[in-house]
């Protein structure tokens, strides 16, 4: 799962309450749920400094940019959004010049091109790393060294992760492949999920499908999480990776091993139950603004956010007189054509109840 921008904030500002109040040992389970019922009521109660207002700024600019901007269809509600979004960004960083977060978000806002962004975002990542270097050797209390043990590291996995990202988008793909094993290496847990950027990598440049599968299997079982309802149901099948199954995708198409492509998107449209349409239309979102969206691990929005991430390799053959486009391919396959149809048809058998989101 990606990162949650109001999750950190709140978990912040409950860090940083319980340095005020000198609550010791930190596993106080009655004063953490205390403070998340507050914030949940009125964050303003907690924030007590710039640098703590300057994250809330962010994360609720996140919020809006990230999580409402996309589905707003008025465009005057839009414009009122996106400028009040804008606006949290900027006090952000003026609050506190070391909000590397802020700063990275604003750059993204004005940045002419994605090559601009990131240029920016290689010159500057050292900053960002030294900032986290100081932070980790300054650490004199049991709040900062909880605070260095995952929240502090945060804004510059972020940091590295949209250089990935970025690279990708431009066409340096060799350079998103090397900074997503560099992210790696730092954090074997992939808190950002950096290996679905890594995976789209090794489709444009070509990797061996075993390849592809070796580095899955190495790094699944350190990033695999617990979700808060507790254990897996007994019997129940994990959810396919869509990132890794459309990469698999991609490099047998190319390889024109048609059936080990037709292969995938059977497994795709078996793991989600709309992925026909997701496959079909491959909406493109904007790139998250904090980081990549936060959805549900196996869910049909996380086969969305996949297949928008994966453009690149989408766009294979378009334009080419003599081939045809990977997107077109994809969407007229047999198999997403028949589940269209099928759902279709269910959907007019149950009065229209059942069938697109």
């Amino acid at each position: 799962m990606a990162f949650d921008p109001i999750q950190e904030d709140c978990l912040r500002l409950i860090l940083d309450h319980m340095r005020e109040k000198q609550v010791f040992p930190l596993e106080n389970a009655t004063f953490i749920e205390h403070d998340m019922e507050l914030y949940t009521q009125d964050a303003s109660r907690l924030i007590r400094t710039d640098e703590q207002r300057s994250f809330h700024l962010v994360a609720r600019a996140a919020e809006l940019m990230d999580y409402k901007l996309p589905f707003i269809t008025d465009e005057a509600e839009a414009a009122r959004v996106d400028d009040e979004a804008v606006a949290m960004v900027r006090e952000a960083c003026e609050l506190d010049p070391k909000n590397w977060d802020a700063y990275r978000m604003a750059v993204a806002l004005d940045a002419q091109s994605n090559d601009d962004y990131l240029r920016f975002l290689i010159d500057n990542s050292d900053k960002v790393e030294e900032d986290l270097a100081a932070r980790i050797t300054g650490a004199s209390d049991p709040y900062e060294r909880e605070f260095i043990r995952d929240l502090a590291h945060r804004p510059y996995l972020r940091w590295l992760a949209t250089i990935a990202s970025q690279a990708l988008i431009v066409g340096k793909y060799g350079l998103s492949l090397h900074v997503a094993r560099q992210m790696l290496e730092l954090d074997p847990a992939d808190i950002a999920d950096v290996r679905h950027t890594a995976m789209l990598a090794m489709a444009k440049l070509e990797c061996g499908r075993d390849e592809l599968a070796t580095f899955a299997r190495e790094h699944t079982p350190s990033h695999s999480v617990m979700v808060l309802t507790g254990r897996r149901r007994p019997g129940a099948k994990p959810k396919p990776d869509p990132w890794e199954l459309i990469a698999e995708l991609s490099l047998a198409y190319r390889e024109m091993d048609y059936d080990g492509a037709t292969y995938a998107i059977r497994k795709l449209l078996g793991g989600f139950s709309h992925a026909a349409e997701a496959l079909f239309y491959q909406t493109e979102f904007p790139e998250g603004l904090f980081s990549r969206i936060n959805v549900e691990p196996g869910s049909d929005d996380e086969l969305v956010v996949a297949l928008s991430e994966a453009t690149p390799l989408f766009q294979e053959g378009m334009g080419s007189p003599d081939a045809t486009c990977f997107s077109v391919w994809v969407s007229n396959h047999e198999l997403v054509r028949a589940a269209l149809e099928d759902q279709v048809s269910r959907a007019v058998a149950t009065g229209g109840t059942e069938g697109g989101n």
